[in-house]
Parts: structure tokens; C-alpha cells; sequence
């Protein structure tokens, strides 16, 4: 009897129940008015007139400039020879899609000795025929137009199984940093032998 007596009796009995109800009362009114997840129902919406037209035309511009499987042996990916002995791409042919890079070593005054790495940026496959472009690394990039054909290895594990032979362009855009229209180009016939595996 001795806690009625005291002062705030009313409020030890009801101070820890009151917060309670408050939280609860506060959470209940919070989901009434929307604060839970809400989900939408999902619905069709009708296009406008001109872009279906738009979008039948891009299918149909898909389907006409649509790309050749890869006639291209299935064992071609690995590492090619570069320019130089420690240089080299490396090519990776997945379900016609065609991924790589190109490591060579630094040879400006900034850069000398240094490996670099050029990813692919764009590649394609149409039938026997690669192309690649490289991203910018220290104000230059690559491209490749060609194809792979049989060397003179006799086994894959040779040097030389497989040639990654066509043309390649050196890229030297003017602002050093993005390819651009304002750049110098240097083009050239390659034959890059497949290094043994």
C-alpha cells in the first residue's frame, strides 16, 4: 500500500502502459492511412498510333541487319599475338557473342614498360567475320576488322593453330581522352598467330 501512497502512484501504474498504446495506436493509423507496402495492380496500356509505328520499324530494322550465326571453329578463343613479344589479345567467344581485350606495355614517356589492358567496348560476330572496338586507354584505342583461320600448327596446342588475320586500326583521338571524329588513324594488315595452350 505504501507505492498508493506516494507521490505519482497513478503515474508509475499508468506511465508504461500509456507509451505502449501509443506506439501501437500510432502504427495502426499508419498502415490505415497507407505507410505498409502498398502494391499496384498491373494493366496494359495502350500505345499511341506513332509509336507502335516507331517500334514495328526498329523490329523490322533488327531483323534485317540481324547477324549471321559464327561459322568460326569452336575452340578459337585463347590469346593471339600481338605487336610485341609481351603483348597479346585475348578472345572470348560465348554463344556468338565475342568479348575481350588487348594487354601491351606502355611505350610513351608516361607510360613506358607499363602493362595496359584495352577492354572491348564494341564486338560483333557475322558469320566469319570479327570486329572489335577497343575503350581509350592513355590517348589510344584499337579496332579490328577480320576473321580467324587455320595456321600452320598441327595440333591446337601449337603456336600458330589458328591466325587472327585483317585489318587494324591504331586510334589517336585529338582530345587524348574519347574517341571522336578529329583523330589520327593509323590502319595496317595483320596476321596474329594463336599462342600455344
Amino acid at each position: 500500500m505504501r507505492c498508493f501512497r506516494s507521490k505519482g502512484w497513478l503515474e508509475q501504474l499508468i506511465h508504461p502502459w500509456l507509451g505502449r498504446a501509443a506506439v501501437c495506436i500510432c502504427i495502426c493509423a499508419g498502415f490505415a492511412c497507407g505507410w505498409g507496402q502498398q502494391t499496384s495492380t498491373p494493366s496494359l496500356h495502350q500505345r499511341s498510333e506513332m509509336n507502335q509505328d516507331q517500334s514495328e520499324a526498329d523490329a523490322n530494322r533488327a531483323i534485317d541487319s540481324a547477324q549471321e550465326p559464327s561459322s568460326l571453329a569452336d575452340d578459337v578463343w585463347g590469346s593471339y599475338q600481338f605487336d610485341h613479344s609481351n603483348d597479346s589479345i585475348e578472345l572470348d567467344l560465348d554463344r556468338n557473342k565475342l568479348a575481350g581485350y588487348i594487354t601491351r606495355l606502355g611505350d610513351a614517356e608516361t607510360d613506358s614498360n607499363t602493362p595496359l589492358t584495352f577492354f572491348f567496348d564494341r564486338s560483333s560476330i557475322d558469320g566469319g567475320e570479327i570486329n572489335f572496338q577497343t575503350r581509350v586507354v592513355h590517348g589510344v584505342w584499337y579496332s579490328f576488322r577480320g576473321t580467324i583461320v587455320r595456321g600452320d600448327g598441327k595440333v591446337r596446342a601449337d603456336e600458330g593453330y589458328y591466325v587472327l588475320r585483317g585489318v587494324l586500326a591504331v586510334h589517336h583521338p585529338e582530345s587524348g581522352r574519347d574517341k571522336s571524329a578529329d583523330e589520327m588513324i593509323e590502319r595496317r594488315e595483320v596476321r596474329f598467330k594463336s599462342m600455344p595452350q
